[in-house]
């Protein structure tokens, strides 16, 4: 029997849990012969964060466990966290190796450079156009053809010469023009995840193709597109404006509006559109790992990608499904704390490479 999915809520369930404690802590005040000691408040808080998510994990698993072998847990974290431990150095620790790869930048000319986290295009000048990356500057021909490839565990912001930003996720490459003066289309092509900030123009469009056929016509707008050439399915998701989407160059365009979201089988190329909350598509730009009713298989996926690690999950645990929100920088470590501590998965390092038990 199959369910309906539950969506996450719009507001972090436990973002007001300190607040909870605090409410709790002076109740007991009054209530009791003698308040309790000073030294007990770091229990209480543990006792009341292990039932908001021993709560949260019954409801979801009430309402969207469809078969014995599926499992359902909910790891929302939300409201002031302390200062995590670098996510990278955690893996370290643990044995685990780390690909370091650096983002690159390459020219139709043969030029090559690596890149640090942002560069912007400064527009067209005399046939020119200025590369700023930090404190150097590049001058580049304003036809130059140029693609950045960035490596599992980076993510890479870009602006272009028209005031476009594109963030780009890691195991992503993006090409595009130096300039787009003198262009009737502001053409881009992507493979993997980005996210846009359209600077809107209507004299030229913006297009962002997708290899295979693919894709998005806007004028000026914000929108997600997931499309890696690995994975079964393309997602494209609008946060703000319009889009125009076709699934193969002469298909029909679909007309998306705010909060809705294309999907495209890459097997049996049929798409179907649904309403979506669009801003959770965009949380991995401000360093969220926002996922939900995801298959653990496709979620290890998703974690190699981001921390440029290896992750092997083991067969009787492919059907396991997670819902929930978790700062990226958290690392991996305290990811698989909750995973262990909500479905009782243990995790081995052998020769370098995360193994999900």
């Amino acid at each position: 029997m199959n369910m309906e999915t539950p969506r996450i809520p719009r507001r972090k369930i436990d973002a007001q849990e300190e607040e909870l404690l605090d409410q709790l802590w002076q109740q007991t005040a009054g209530n009791e012969p003698q308040h309790p000691d000073e030294r007990d408040y770091a229990d209480l808080q543990d006792r009341i964060r292990r039932r908001i998510r021993i709560k949260r994990i019954r409801g979801i698993a009430a309402a969207s466990m469809a078969a014995a072998v599926m499992a359902a847990a909910v790891l929302l974290v939300g409201g002031p966290e302390p200062k995590a431990p670098d996510a990278f150095e955690q893996l370290a620790r643990m044995g685990v190796e780390i690909d370091r790869q650096q983002v690159v930048m390459s020219t139709d000319d043969g030029r090559r450079m690596n890149l640090e986290q942002a560069v912007r295009l400064d527009g067209a000048q005399s046939g020119e156009v200025a590369l700023e990356t930090g404190n150097e500057r590049i001058a580049l021909a304003a036809r130059q053809r140029m693609k950045i490839e960035v490596p599992a565990g980076k993510e890479f912001h870009l602006t272009l010469a028209d005031g476009t930003e594109v963030w780009l996720n890691a195991g992503s490459t993006f090409e595009y023009p130096a300039s787009f003066e003198g262009l009737d289309e502001r053409k881009v092509l992507l493979t993997g995840e980005a996210f846009f900030d359209v600077q809107r123009d209507t004299c030229r469009p913006f297009r962002v193709e997708i290899p295979g056929g693919e894709s998005i016509r806007v004028l000026g707008t914000r929108f997600n597109v997931h499309a890696y050439a690995d994975e079964s399915e393309h997602v494209t998701t609008l946060v703000e404006g319009r889009i125009a989407y076709r699934a193969a160059e002469n298909a029909d365009p679909l007309e998306l509006t705010p909060d809705q979201q294309v999907r495209f089988d890459c097997n049996t190329e049929a798409t179907s559109v649904r309403e979506v909350d669009g801003e959770a598509y965009a949380a991995w730009t401000e360093g969220w790992l926002w996922f939900e009713a995801e298959p653990l298989w496709r979620l290890a996926e998703r974690f190699e990608r981001t921390y440029g690690i290896r992750i092997v999950v083991a067969e009787a645990l492919r059907g396991y499904t997670f819902s929930g929100k978790i700062r990226r920088e958290r690392g991996i470590d305290y990811i698989l704390d909750l995973l262990a501590g909500t479905t009782g998965i243990r995790c081995e390092v052998i020769d370098g490479v995360m193994h999900l038990r």
